[in-house]
């Protein structure tokens, strides 16, 4: 009786420290899969693309003061006529996660554009100057971006992933200005007036706590149309010249909730053209752009912090732009 007693503990005893490694591996393998906790993940852990199901929505926040430029010489100039302004566009963006390679975007811009002019005139015949200011400002929907990226190379750790892009701009915004009082009394236009398709590839590699990747775009800007001054009683065509843009970035965890980010970017634009008869020429352009970045993930909740410097150009604004980013996953 005994014996038979005893053969039933070692029996129990034997199925406990059998079960227990059991028990907790399917602990860590459930915690693993728990959706709640995947769309807590950071921009280094994540997946390039949004897991099947998930969406994300956020507000991203463009700001910039136009005071300086890089002229055709590559040197840093003030805009003429001591001109000064402000251009601020706040996109609305939602990602959708369709499969757990494919993924949809839509971003929709809803621009402020102000721009101050000062002018000083000499009256004839005396010693005195007329100083006049004139203010312009531009508000309302801009262009809108319709997107999709889909992971041709599935993304493993240790391993690179390959991800296709591709983004169709319509241009949605007011292309012309309005309410027009004289040449220099007007609301700004807001949309570029003319569509685009870019196409992109981007590869990743994650090595917790860092991540690496680079990328290579190449935009196509269509024919448009619009006025190229208030006064213009038709519109006139152009063309924008086509743009090559690519980039470095690293990504490195500060601790488990904060990542800081460096971009590294460099883009040409092509030269363009306005007008069938008598075209002016849009001058080619381009620019080296470093931009720092701190990502705070709390939960769901995304928050993100910008400046992008430009440190080097040809036609192009020498101003940086900060952007804030809050984001939040379904």
């Amino acid at each position: 009786m005994k014996m038979e007693t005893k053969s039933v503990h070692i029996k129990a005893l034997l199925a406990i420290c059998l079960g227990l490694p059991i028990t907790i591996l399917s602990g860590q393998t459930e915690k693993l899969i728990v959706p709640s906790d995947l769309k807590q993940q950071t921009v280094v852990t994540e997946p390039v693309t949004l897991r099947k199901g998930f969406l994300r929505a956020g507000i991203i926040i463009n700001y910039r003061v136009a005071d300086k430029y890089f002229d055709n010489d590559r040197n840093k100039q003030y805009y003429l006529n001591s001109q000064w302004g402000t251009k601020a566009a706040y996109n609305l963006t939602l990602q959708y996660g369709f499969t757990d390679r494919f993924e949809a975007d839509l971003v929709t811009d809803y621009m402020r554009n102000k721009v101050s002019t000062t002018s000083v005139e000499i009256v004839p015949g005396t010693n005195s100057s007329v100083t006049s200011v004139t203010k312009q400002l531009g508000t309302g929907l801009g262009d809108t971006h319709l997107g999709a990226k889909y992971q041709i190379v599935p993304e493993k750790q240790y391993r690179i992933s390959l991800t296709g892009l591709i983004d169709v701009s319509l241009p949605t915004g007011e292309k012309n200005p309005t309410n027009i009082r004289s040449a220099t009394k007007y609301d700004l236009p807001v949309g570029n007036g003319a569509g685009a398709v870019a196409g992109e590839i981007f590869a990743r590699t994650t090595v917790y706590p860092y991540s690496f990747s680079t990328y290579i775009k190449y935009y196509y800007n269509f024919e448009g149309s619009k006025k190229l001054a208030a006064t213009d009683l038709a519109e006139t065509r152009f063309k924008f010249g086509n743009r090559i843009e690519a980039g470095l970035s690293a990504y490195i965890h500060l601790n488990e909730w904060i990542v800081f980010a460096n971009d590294f970017s460099f883009y040409h634009e092509a030269e363009g053209w306005a007008g069938r008869i008598n075209s002016i020429t849009i001058p080619e352009s381009w620019a080296a752009v470093y931009a720092p970045d701190l990502v705070f993930q709390v939960r769901r909740v995304r928050v993100g912090e910008s400046i992008s410097i430009p440190l080097i150009g040809r036609n192009v604004p020498a101003d940086p732009l900060f952007i804030i980013s809050l984001q939040y996953v379904f």
